[in-house]
């Protein structure tokens, strides 16, 4: 798999938690699989995303996943904007 480049815009509804101060880390690893499979047409099935990230511009964290042939990949998020109930997320994937 390649190295892609994605800008997500996703609903808070689907990833915040509680009040909107945290992503919720299933929300995220819905983001990352859904967005790898329509960039590459691979659907990882165990993205894990840390808990207690903060819904904040510039806030970072990554996401993990293993790819088609069976090589661990990192998802780099940075959350780029949050407006009401719509973020937006900058995600690259690499290799680990």
């Amino acid at each position: 798999m390649r190295r892609v480049l994605l800008v997500v815009f996703a609903s808070l509804a689907v990833l915040l938690a509680g009040c909107g101060s945290t992503i919720k880390p299933e929300g995220a690893a819905k983001s990352v699989t859904d967005l790898v499979k329509e960039q590459t047409g691979f659907e990882p099935t165990d993205v894990k995303c840390p808990e207690g990230v903060k819904a904040e511009e510039g806030t970072t964290f990554e996401c993990k996943f293993t790819g088609p042939e069976g090589k661990e990949y990192t998802a780099d998020m940075r959350i780029t904007k949050v407006d009401g109930d719509d973020v937006q997320f900058y995600i690259e994937t690499k290799p680990s």
